[in-house]
């Protein structure tokens, strides 16, 4: 059965976004000081943590465990069931999940790993998106609140993979072409339409600034937070040197009420 939805729960694009970049290069006290920052309030009863695992190779390619232990820990005081989700394109999720630290971490917590490649899914429609009409929404994402564990890198066909393009892994199936062959920026925003992050975590600590799956990296030793998914994009392609609305899903994401993208409107509070 589809579901028709009309994503009433997104937030209204308010005059400023509150994005706060924390400098250094201690990511479990760059997080917790961001989250010190925040009045996170999470009403939903599950917390769902979705790293970028796109490969099974290391950070800065994929979410160092390191920073997302940092997460869990400061998510930890909510006392809700933390989850986390991640479907890989290039790699088995489950495979990259042991090589890059992650079943350690799940051990350790207490918290559960979900391959969404292979999760329940239930059939949305909304009529808000532009090519993904029709849309297999994870189980495992519903009534959640996501927590999108991002990496700063730079990206060859979509400008800049940060936030709201992570949440292409957060989809069933791992072939994530068939998302550049409907329109990359499109489906991106359409994708943040049926479920967008609540909260979006940058690891700027060291950053790829040649390409997605690897190359250069470079250090900028900034952890971006924001309730503002698409702000902390904005300014994580600022900080890479790029004009946040040249790239064309976060200008899109703006125009569909997704959150800001202008940097003029955005409130960037820096912490040491």
């Amino acid at each position: 059965m589809t579901q028709s939805i009309m994503n009433s729960s997104l937030k209204q694009i308010k005059s400023s976004s509150l994005v706060i970049v924390v400098r250094g290069n201690n990511s479990e006290k760059m997080v917790t000081t961001g989250f010190g920052e925040l009045d996170l309030k999470i009403p939903q009863k599950k917390i769902v943590i979705k790293p970028n695992l796109i490969g099974n190779k290391p950070h800065p390619t994929t979410t160092s465990a390191k920073t997302v232990e940092a997460i869990i820990k400061n998510l930890k005081k909510f006392n809700k069931e933390i989850i986390i989700a991640e479907g890989s394109g290039w790699a088995d999720t489950n495979i990259a999940y042991r090589d890059r630290g992650y079943k350690q971490l799940a051990e350790k917590y207490g918290v559960k790993l979900v391959d969404l490649n292979n999760d329940q899914y239930e059939k949305l429609k909304n009529p808000k998106t532009m090519v993904l009409k029709e849309y297999e929404f994870p189980l495992t994402l519903k009534d959640c609140y996501l927590v999108s564990a991002a990496v700063l890198k730079v990206h060859g066909e979509a400008g800049v993979t940060l936030s709201v393009k992570n949440m292409l892994g957060a989809t069933i199936g791992g072939h994530k072409g068939r998302f550049h062959s409907k329109g990359i920026h499109q489906s991106i925003v359409d994708i943040n339409l049926y479920k967008a992050p609540d909260l979006a975590i940058i690891d700027g600590i060291e950053g790829n600034v040649r390409g997605e799956l690897g190359g250069e990296t470079k250090k900028f030793n900034v952890m971006i937070l924001s309730q503002d998914p698409v702000a902390a994009d904005a300014v994580g392609a600022n900080i890479l040197g790029i004009d946040p609305l040249s790239i064309k899903h976060l200008k899109l994401a703006q125009e569909k009420g997704l959150g800001i993208a202008d940097l003029e409107k955005i409130n960037v509070r820096e912490l040491k």
